[in-house]
């Protein structure tokens, strides 16, 4: 989170929580949310773009296929092996490693998607985080440069925040 400091708002409601998302991202703030449970309203507010993940997928299926029956293909040229008077390269035997390979790549690169797109959290220190966002409770952190702390602690009050606290950034 970009800032020296970062205020820290808890909500007891969903509603106010996308309202102060929607704030947030109106002014152009740097914002981590936490929730109790994933929400799809929650989701649609702080991620509106579909996710790139599933272009890896994409491509890791394609070059599955195309090295799955490229492999088998390969093989066959290599030991060839005539089978009732079958073409060397006959596709429909190729099939089920097409298949399982374009399965194996995409879901392998679907992994490294995912890894890349989420950027590994630092498990030591957890920036705005308060243990009741895991039990009943929204939050919401934003980072802020010296001398705008009090205007988005303003924010966030008048967005419905049981509480707002300014702790140290990075």
């Amino acid at each position: 989170m970009r800032g020296s400091k970062v205020i820290v708002g808890v909500f007891s409601y969903m509603d106010d929580l996308v309202r102060a998302i929607r704030k947030a991202k109106k002014e152009g703030l740097d914002y981590r949310v936490f929730s109790p449970m994933a929400h799809p309203v929650i989701e649609e507010n702080t991620m509106p773009q579909a996710s790139s993940v599933r272009l890896f997928t994409l491509f890791g299926g394609i070059l599955g296929c195309i090295g799955g029956f490229a492999l088998a293909i390969w093989c066959s040229l290599d030991w060839p092996l005539r089978v009732s008077a079958k073409a060397i390269v006959s596709v429909p035997a190729f099939v089920v490693i097409g298949y399982e390979c374009t399965i194996l790549i995409s879901a392998l690169a679907t992994f490294l998607g995912i890894l890349h797109f989420c950027r590994l959290p630092d498990i030591l220190r957890k920036v705005g985080y308060d243990p009741r966002f895991t039990d009943d409770k929204f939050g919401i952190a934003v980072g802020a440069e010296d001398g705008k702390e009090e205007a988005i602690s303003k924010i966030l009050s008048e967005c419905g925040a049981d509480e707002v606290e300014v702790r140290e950034g990075l």
